[in-house]
């Protein structure tokens, strides 16, 4: 029988060992961390071990290419940010952490880029993933509490498996491996959308293919593992949706109107107009 288990967030953490063998650096490396070397093939990194050995942190390095966001089961404003050979945890929820992103890359708020996007995709979706030139994430919200949220890096995942029928252990290509409570369809489906748009923004940013019909796998140069390429399905360049409009140019476009439209209302609520 299935071991029942309340939250994702215990899954990750369900091997607590107890150990005490925090380190005084702020981004160690993988390999020295004993949560990241004690255990088996695929078996998921203890979190609760993890937070011991590091030192936490107030600043997320957004040059460096983000491998996943994971928040900590037991402090909600603790996060977990994992690098391809380093780890940190900073003293910020996810939700600060997305609006660090965004204003760091294209100095707009979340609303202003998701319509950006939804207009690119030519399509109105719940789930958007943050992007720039080098790496996208995807969002996977907690179930037993949506308001925390898992982000990945689509481009470094290395293999899924599915032990626990509906959850899913994520396992990327640096060896880091973590639950996910996600069907194999909802994964695939964000990483599909999730590569579109960072096909979207390396194109703005000026990159252009060897080819014109270079694939979309090597035109963003992410892992060639078999997830990956099962969720590109073969996309080229010139699939990538939205060519010749201005990205960042959208994106403040809508930010201007927006900032209208709040001067309007606040204007009319001054006035006790109503429209």
């Amino acid at each position: 029988m299935e071991e029942k288990i309340s939250s994702i967030l215990e899954l990750n953490t369900e091997f607590g060992v107890g150990r005490q063998t925090k380190t005084s650096e702020f981004q160690p490396e993988l390999e020295k961390l004993f949560a990241f070397n004690n255990r088996t093939i695929n078996q998921p990194v203890d979190l609760n071990q993890l937070y011991t050995e590091i030192s936490i942190g107030t600043s997320v390095d957004f040059d460096e290419e983000i491998y996943a966001i994971i928040p900590y089961g037991q402090e909600i404003d603790h996060t977990f940010i994992i690098y391809q050979n380093t780890a940190k945890i900073v003293d910020l929820g996810t939700d600060i952490i997305v609006d660090q992103f965004l204003y760091y890359y294209w100095k707009v708020g979340f609303t202003e880029y998701k319509k950006t996007v939804e207009e690119f995709l030519s399509l109105k979706v719940n789930s958007i993933p943050l992007s720039c030139e080098s790496f996208s994430l995807i969002p996977f919200s907690i179930s037993t509490n949506p308001k925390r949220v898992i982000w990945v890096n689509p481009g470094r995942m290395n293999d899924l498996s599915f032990p626990f029928g509906q959850r899913a252990i994520v396992s990327l290509v640096n060896n880091f491996v973590f639950y996910l409570d996600r069907k194999a369809k909802a994964i695939y489906e964000k990483m599909h959308r999730a590569f579109l748009v960072h096909g979207i923004i390396k194109r703005y940013a000026g990159k252009m293919p060897d080819g014109w019909r270079m694939g979309l796998l090597e035109y963003l140069d992410v892992s060639s593992s078999y997830v990956i390429r099962k969720a590109i399905n073969g996309l080229t360049f010139l699939e990538i949706p939205g060519y010749g409009k201005d990205f960042y140019g959208k994106c403040i476009e809508i930010h201007d109107k927006m900032i209208q439209g709040n001067e309007k209302q606040q204007i009319l609520s001054e006035l006790e107009i109503s429209e």
